[in-house]
């Protein structure tokens, strides 16, 4: 059996596009993990593009059907031309249209999905800093002086996560080490001394 070269073959680093309505342009380009990961169902990255250049949001198209071995550039262009752009359900600026792309926006353009995600972390963080007042004004009233924010790098690998000691005097850095040590982190000088 004789084997012969795919010219349509799909190539890390091609870039290519498909003109919408408005001065309205996609770009794609074959993610990464499609030549990495044997197997891997052909996934373009999509980038929405005013006529200035300016990105307008990321989503991505599959085709579970294909992988590395059997996607061509007119499979690319395929899921290119079945993209299309709406005006953002608040704003009224280009967004995907969430029915013909796989996005989280939901129909808002990316100015406005990140306000949302701003927004929504803001309180996040209002809430979060309130409960750690909270905390530290009891830790007080118990005679504690000294709070220690620090972050665990697992040695072992996994997420990053904080941890917080309180201390009724300032501790010295390696009695802090010693503390990251035992929580298992890799890293021993990713920490904070907060006064109460």
């Amino acid at each position: 059996m004789m084997k012969t070269a795919n010219y349509g073959a799909i190539r890390r680093n091609n870039i290519y596009l498909h003109d919408l309505e408005d001065g309205i342009r996609l770009e794609g380009e074959v993610s990464p993990c499609v030549f990495m990961y044997p197997g891997y169902p052909l996934q373009v990255t999509v980038t929405l593009r005013r006529h200035t250049g300016e990105s307008l949001g990321v989503a991505y198209a599959v085709d579970r059907a294909l992988t590395v071995q059997t996607a061509t550039d007119a499979d690319v262009a395929r899921l290119l031309s079945a993209i299309q752009a709406t005006q953002c359900s608040r704003c009224s600026e280009p967004a995907f249209d969430p029915s013909t792309v796989e996005t989280t926006r939901g129909g808002l353009c990316e100015s406005c999905y990140v306000g949302d995600l701003d927004a929504e972390l803001a309180k996040f963080t209002e809430a979060e800093n309130r409960r750690l007042a909270n905390r530290d004004r009891r830790m007080k009233v118990k005679g504690m002086k000294v709070r220690v924010s620090a972050w665990i790098h697992p040695a072992a690998g996994g997420d990053d996560y904080q941890s917080d000691w309180y201390f009724a005097a300032r501790p010295t850095p390696t009695q802090i080490r010693k503390l990251l040590g035992e929580e298992g982190s890799s890293t021993f000088d990713d920490f904070q001394v907060i006064n109460l």
